[in-house]
């Protein structure tokens, strides 16, 4: 049930996409379920607050690009599927929907696999399913060998098939061929393939600043083979940190012996909006090039708060892999970039990013400001007897406005009382003239329950843009952590 008013609005088809994604149907936290808001955290590490919240979690994608579309399996639920190469996503329930953490699906031999941390293994004709068990897989017992945590399964050219797990403190990655059509045998002895290094590689050490040596949580594993040579990857550092990243080490055997790339790791961010880029998969797409779906860090109540993007990957002179940034403004589609530019970037900038930004009430020391300030950890929440919220941003010179994005928090998510996730209703408004306000973007009717809502509009030249909230789940209250306007100054202002 919402709260608030309602108008009927437009759309623009999407020639971008933007990160974080805006996937649809969050799933409350798996940590969190069984908790009701206000329990005290009693020190336990990955709660951040000293009490205990509900928050939402997507993390540790695997992506399948079968039939022209995208395939997502996050840790949490499964599965979403995108038709416009990742430009919107649609929930399709999985009849398995939560096997466990960091899920694996592999199309091996004409049939979808599946398996996630520490479950059995599962078939099906169809990427959605319905899944069947097959069994557990049967690895013989060796020493030193860690439980089955973050598994990754593995359909070479020649349809071999093998399975990497791993997520220890201070352990590494294993690996194991399977028996390909006996699916739950193994065919060789199982071995560690990539080792827990802090002295050689300190970006492995776990921590904001990777100060903890003693500790990594190497983990993550994924196997992608590309112009004959298998990358390794895994990620380290710990989810919930900043520095969480992805190497990757590179054999002519799905078995290994494995080198680490000199580009070690190839995919980290620790600054800005999109940070913790790791537990990732990466996959051939569109374009006939790879890209890779990671997780991100947004943990304000729980280390486990994360949420999910994607970016292109490349590949360099010496044959390494790289990602050349982690995206947090608007990317062109496959297909959709200008004539002649070869770069993925629009030039659409974050028009209203620190600037004045000024709120109809605000809760204690959560100021308008917080919504502009391109980090999804702080945020604005409007006073409890604010009926209709609204956030007003000045721009540095009038600017034509092409996309808006909106990172929402809903703060006193309790299920367990009754208080569920679901819409935000929303208008974003643009000063086209002094003191005339022009809707350039009607959300007021949404239906859609998304943390993260990323919308193309119709390019309209403005000096200010407000962001007016109509409506909310009830027992809720909206909390807004980003509130951005992309655009370009207009020319001679």
């Amino acid at each position: 049930m919402l709260t608030g008013s309602a108008a009927m609005g437009g759309q623009v088809t999407p020639s971008t996409f933007c990160n974080p994604l805006p996937i649809p149907d969050y799933p409350i936290g798996r940590e969190a379920r069984n908790v009701t808001d206000g329990e005290p955290s009693n020190g336990e590490s990955l709660w951040l607050l000293e009490q205990k919240g509900q928050f939402r979690e997507l993390a540790d994608p695997t992506a399948v690009w079968d039939d022209g579309k995208w395939y997502l399996y996050p840790s949490v639920d499964m599965a979403w599927v995108s038709a416009d190469n990742g430009a919107t996503w649609q929930h399709h329930p999985l009849n398995i929907r939560d096997a466990g953490y960091a899920p694996t699906v592999v199309k091996h031999r004409g049939k979808f696999l599946l398996m996630a941390s520490d479950s059995a293994l599962y078939s099906s004709d169809s990427g959605l399913g319905p899944f069947a068990e097959v069994g557990r897989i049967q690895v013989p017992r060796v020493a030193g060998m860690p439980g089955f945590t973050d598994p990754m399964l593995f359909s070479d050219d020649d349809e071999r098939l093998f399975f990497y797990w791993g997520c220890t403190q201070s352990g590494g990655i294993w690996g194991v061929e399977l028996n390909a059509t006996n699916l739950t045998s193994v065919l060789t002895t199982p071995k560690e393939l990539i080792h827990f290094d802090p002295v050689a590689f300190p970006w492995e050490a776990v921590g904001d600043c990777n100060q903890n040596t003693t500790s990594g949580w190497v983990e993550g594993s994924w196997m992608v083979k590309h112009s004959g040579k298998y990358f390794l990857t895994f990620s380290a550092a710990g989810t919930e940190n900043r520095t969480y990243a992805m190497g990757a080490c590179t054999s002519t055997s799905p078995l290994g012996p494995f080198t680490p790339q000199k580009r070690i790791p190839f995919f980290r961010n620790t600054d800005g909006l999109v940070t913790g880029t790791g537990h990732g998969c990466v996959v051939a797409g569109p374009e006939d090039r790879l890209w890779t779906f990671y997780t991100i860090r947004a943990g304000v109540v729980h280390g486990f708060e994360r949420r999910v993007g994607m970016d292109r990957v490349e590949i360099d002179a010496n044959g390494e892999l790289y990602v050349p940034s982690a995206t947090s403004l608007p990317q062109w589609l496959p297909g959709k970039s200008p004539a002649g530019q070869k770069s993925a970037d629009t030039e659409w900038l974050p028009i209203n990013g620190g600037m004045p930004t000024f709120a109809s009430s605000s809760a204690p020391n959560l100021l308008g400001r917080f919504a502009v300030d391109n980090e999804m950890r702080t945020w604005w929440q409007p006073a409890a007897n604010d009926a209709q919220p609204v956030l007003t941003s000045r721009f540095y010179a009038p600017a034509t406005i092409h996309a808006v994005r909106v990172i929402w928090r809903d703060v006193g998510l309790d299920s367990n009382r009754g208080v569920m996730p679901g819409p935000f209703c929303y208008r974003v408004e643009l000063e086209t003239t002094k003191d005339k306000w022009t809707t350039i973007l009607d959300r007021s009717e949404s239906t859609e329950d998304l943390l993260i809502d990323y919308r193309e509009v119709t390019p309209t030249v403005g000096s200010r843009a407000r962001l007016v909230i109509l409506g909310w789940p009830k027992g809720i209250t909206p909390g807004v952590a980003e509130f951005t306007v992309f655009g370009n100054t207009v020319a001679g202002k």
